[in-house]
């Protein structure tokens, strides 16, 4: 039975593929934006179920939980806020079914909470309560390894790193977003906050989103420190029907992605606009260029 440490001992000696866009996906299937995509895990499994599985046959070693948004303060919109534990408790669960013997990992996705933390100060919002549950409730869930991704601000996210190294010692994959020429909203530049992390005791620290593979696959040639990658497909072209279409092939992603994992990148997968045939490509093409990539 694969175990969350062998997470970090594949890392060691070979590339893992991630899975791609979990929302994308979500939109491409008929449900509109605006609708709160983590509660699908309790009200449409087989939907979610779906997706998870169309990443494992494109190849993807792990995947993550559809609970990106999954806390307290996201969730209030939607009148969700009291279903926290519930919609990341599933969400874990529905990916270690989809997951269970195909020797695939399940990393417990966590997405900041869109809350400064003057605002959080000004609301009375505990912001360590609010990372405490989420987490929490995808630990107990069955997720082996947490994904703390699209932060743009190192301390929130040193904030769910702390509290997840408090509930469990399992790997932690820590994840920035930011501009393509790897500076952060306060000026701070990718390298620093990186090796912060790494300091703080982050097993991988990476980026997602940016803009486009070729952007992050700059960033990766001259910041050492990245060891996860997972850029998204570029800006979209927003539909009349509502819909975004983007542009990057599933070639073109997977010809960045051998540039990124010749950077020194482990972990690579996808983020927004990035979709199983992306994956696919991907997963061939490193195999074809003889990188050690599970077979």
């Amino acid at each position: 039975m694969i175990t969350a440490m062998d997470f970090l001992e594949e890392l060691k000696t070979m590339i893992l593929p991630g899975d791609g866009a979990m929302g994308t996906e979500i939109m491409q299937a008929g449900i509109p934006l605006g609708t709160c995509f983590e509660e699908l895990c309790v009200s449409r499994p087989d939907l979610v179920a779906g997706i998870h599985e169309s990443y494992i046959r494109a190849g993807a070693r792990m995947i993550r939980t559809n609970s990106f948004g999954a806390n307290a303060a996201r969730l209030g919109p939607f009148g969700l806020e009291k279903r926290v534990n519930e919609i990341n408790w599933s969400a874990a669960q529905l990916a270690r079914q989809c997951a269970r013997g195909k020797g695939v990992h399940v990393a417990g996705s966590v997405g900041p909470l869109a809350l400064t933390a003057k605002q959080a100060e000004e609301r009375g919002i505990d912001r360590e309560g609010m990372f405490r549950e989420q987490i929490g409730a995808l630990l107990d869930g069955g997720a082996g390894l947490i994904f703390l991704e699209t932060f743009t601000d190192p301390d929130e996210l040193a904030l769910a790193l702390y509290v997840k190294q408090s509930l469990h010692n399992c790997p932690t994959v820590c994840s920035l977003a930011c501009t393509p020429d790897g500076k952060l909203p306060s000026g701070t530049t990718l390298g620093a906050a990186l090796e912060r992390l790494r300091e703080l005791g982050a097993d991988l620290t990476g980026i997602n989103c940016v803009n486009g593979p070729e952007a992050m696959l700059r960033l990766c040639g001259k910041t050492p420190s990245i060891r996860s990658a997972f850029p998204n497909a570029g800006l979209p072209d927003k539909l009349a029907d509502g819909n975004f279409h983007y542009r990057t092939s599933p070639e073109e992603f997977a010809g960045a992605a051998t540039g990124i994992a010749r950077s020194g990148v482990r972990l690579i997968g996808g983020c927004c606009g990035i979709g199983p045939r992306h994956i696919a490509a991907m997963t061939e093409l490193l195999k074809a260029e003889s990188w050690k990539t599970p077979c």
